[in-house]
């Protein structure tokens, strides 16, 4: 299973490619922070942003009394540089906390005119996955916000390897709520996939489908 977000993103007019600039600044031994070109499972360039931190390793001795040493590490976030139409976009593979060091990192690279703003679904969701699938079935959905008393709001999740339809979930009928993911079952051409998605824009994949079902979000970005 791999998440991915997408994140929409401007450099100034006057400005080259977002490639051109990060391949000028590689981890050198001297830096703190690089970035590096690698490999990608979904048929495009993969972008590497690295950079050193320390971290305090504790060890005890016989008698049991500890002693502390700093010990050099190098973090890592893996993204992508995605165009859609006219407009760009980073995906990050497996986003974690750091999100916010690389996004600082290339601000820095780029200066005043880069803008960049989360990919969200709480509105609007993909929908060429939908249209160019064979098969499709969701089989988990997971509902927050979901009032149903004057003082009482739940939260639910529903998961059924048969198949869920929405519009049976008596529970909900009537009672205002928001969903919070949703997870589908795809095949095509006889393979299996998963796919799922968070409100916040989190996509998770997984099968040998996952490169095709990412290109297929990745159509609606500029829709969203």
């Amino acid at each position: 299973m791999t998440r991915y977000r997408w994140y929409r993103f401007q450099l100034p007019s006057d400005y080259p490619s977002l490639p051109s600039v990060i391949a000028k600044q590689p981890l050198n031994p001297n830096a703190k922070q690089g970035f590096t070109r690698i490999d990608g499972s979904l048929g495009s360039p993969i972008y590497r942003y690295l950079w050193r931190s320390k971290i305090v390793v504790t060890e005890f001795d016989d008698r049991g009394v500890p002693s502390y040493q700093e010990v050099d590490t190098v973090n890592f976030t893996d993204f992508g540089i995605v165009s859609v139409g006219l407009e760009s976009f980073l995906r990050i593979e497996n986003p974690g906390r750091s999100i916010r060091d690389l996004l600082n990192a290339i601000e820095f690279l780029v200066g005043l005119g880069f803008t960049c703003k989360p990919v969200t679904f709480e509105r609007n969701r993909p929908t060429a996955v939908f249209e160019s699938i064979e098969a499709v079935k969701l089989i988990g959905l997971k509902v927050i916000d979901a009032i149903v008393g004057k003082d009482l709001v739940a939260r639910m999740e529903f998961a059924s390897k048969e198949g869920i339809t929405p519009d049976k979930l008596i529970v909900l009928e009537g009672i205002p709520h928001k969903i919070e993911s949703a997870s589908y079952e795809l095949i095509y051409e006889g393979i299996k996939g998963q796919l799922t998605f968070a409100s916040n824009g989190a996509v998770k994949v997984s099968g040998q489908l996952a490169p095709k079902l990412i290109h297929l979000v990745e159509k609606d970005l500029i829709t969203l």
